[in-house]
């Protein structure tokens, strides 16, 4: 009998979940058979070809409500705070759903992606555990607290020993092993970071390699004369940047899953080449000399792999995070949330698209990064979990 393995995604919001998910079965290959529990089906059919099954799995959802005119999250332990690990009793009900999923597809072992709860359910059941994600997203082990990205935010709503005392509150009925302090939600038998040095909080602390990111590598270019933009979510929605696109008055070519029909007919209008399915990555690295997007982990990665300089304009502080790192490379240009403007943010991806120095910063970083993508990610990732299970 195959060993069975259940991919779980818990919280957050994008395709580059989904993504992560599958190269990790894809890399392990038929000798198990795999299920995901995903929060968010929308890129579900992503997955469906290598598993037994793909279903709906209980969700975390993060409340920013506290926060309304106060502070912005300034650790991951304050975004778990939001997401729920102050409420005994949704705890309670979120673990108790994992168990019951766990023994239901009788897995052997979960492979986790921004699932915490998931974690915790399967230490309580004695199933061994592999985090896979971005840097951000994984703690180092051994800390004792979560720590703070952007000195800029500094402040925290939430005391963790408080928390922690919650969880173990919560679960232990549950039979989850109890907790330290907080940073132990992500106990786990093995670890697959998927960043670059220069995009990771805890570069220099971690015990094993990194992977590289999950993004397609594509040959060195940013000789193009298009702005490609990417937006996975809800960006649109903000009028300043719907503006901007529209109005660049630049060969523009746009790829936004997700985006409604209204946007989607205006940026046409405008004369926008909107594409209805993801972009192979040579085409983008061959046509573009601009890279426009909300700094998400993967098409920044995938722009300093290109050397194609981009323009981010982030959402929410991971954003920022990583858009700041690159930012201090030369070859990545933030727009802040003063900024996002229609005026203001035409006016910077103008000077970028003609800014000589700041294209040659891209190419100069993507000499610097490539070999990181170099390392064989596929045979890491049968060797650390392979080593847990056959």
């Amino acid at each position: 009998m195959k060993p069975r393995i259940l991919l779980a995604w818990e919280a957050g919001a994008g395709r580059g979940h989904v993504v992560t998910l599958k190269t990790v079965a894809a890399a392990l290959g038929d000798a198990f058979i795999y299920d995901a529990a995903l929060c968010r089906m929308d890129h579900a059919a992503e997955l469906a070809p290598l598993c037994e099954m793909v279903f709906p799995a209980a969700r975390l959802r993060y409340d920013a409500a506290r926060r309304e005119g106060l502070v912005r999250t300034a650790t991951w332990g304050e975004f778990l705070g939001d997401s729920g690990f102050r409420d005994a009793e949704f705890l309670a009900r979120q673990v108790g759903w994992w168990q019951a999923t766990l023994i239901a597809r009788r897995s052997d072992l979960v492979i986790a992606d921004y699932a915490p709860c998931a974690l915790l359910a399967a230490q309580s059941l004695g199933i061994p555990t592999v985090i896979t994600g971005t840097g951000y997203g994984i703690v180092a082990e051994g800390l004792k607290t979560f720590p703070i990205f952007l000195p800029e935010y500094n402040q925290r709503l939430y005391d963790e020993t408080e928390m922690v005392q919650t969880i173990n509150t919560a679960l232990e009925p549950l039979s989850v092993p109890r907790l330290d302090v907080l940073p132990d939600i992500y106990r786990r038998s093995q670890e697959l970071v998927r960043t670059l040095d220069i995009l990771d909080p805890y570069d220099g602390l971690r015990t094993q390699a990194l992977l590289p990111p999950v993004a397609d590598v594509a040959s060195v270019s940013g000789e193009g004369d298009e702005v490609f933009c990417y937006f996975s979510t809800t960006e649109l929605a903000d009028t300043g940047v719907l503006d901007a696109i529209c109005s660049l008055g630049l060969p523009t070519r746009a790829y936004c899953p997700g985006l409604d029909s209204d946007r989607a007919n205006r940026l046409v209008a405008a004369g926008v080449c909107v594409e209805n399915g993801p972009v192979p990555v040579d085409l983008i690295a061959r046509r573009s000399r601009l890279m426009v997007h909300s700094g998400q982990h993967g098409i920044l990665s995938l722009g300093l792999a290109a050397g194609v300089a981009q323009v981010a304009i982030p959402q929410h502080l991971e954003h920022l995070y990583h858009a700041r790192r690159c930012e201090s490379q030369g070859c990545v240009h933030v727009i802040t949330i003063s900024e996002r403007v229609a005026h203001s943010v035409r006016q910077v991806i103008h000077d970028r698209y003609d800014d000589t120095a700041f294209h040659q910063a891209a190419l100069d970083a993507a000499a610097r990064i490539r070999p990181q993508f170099a390392v064989d990610a596929g045979r890491l990732i049968r060797e650390r979990i392979g080593a847990l299970l056959l």
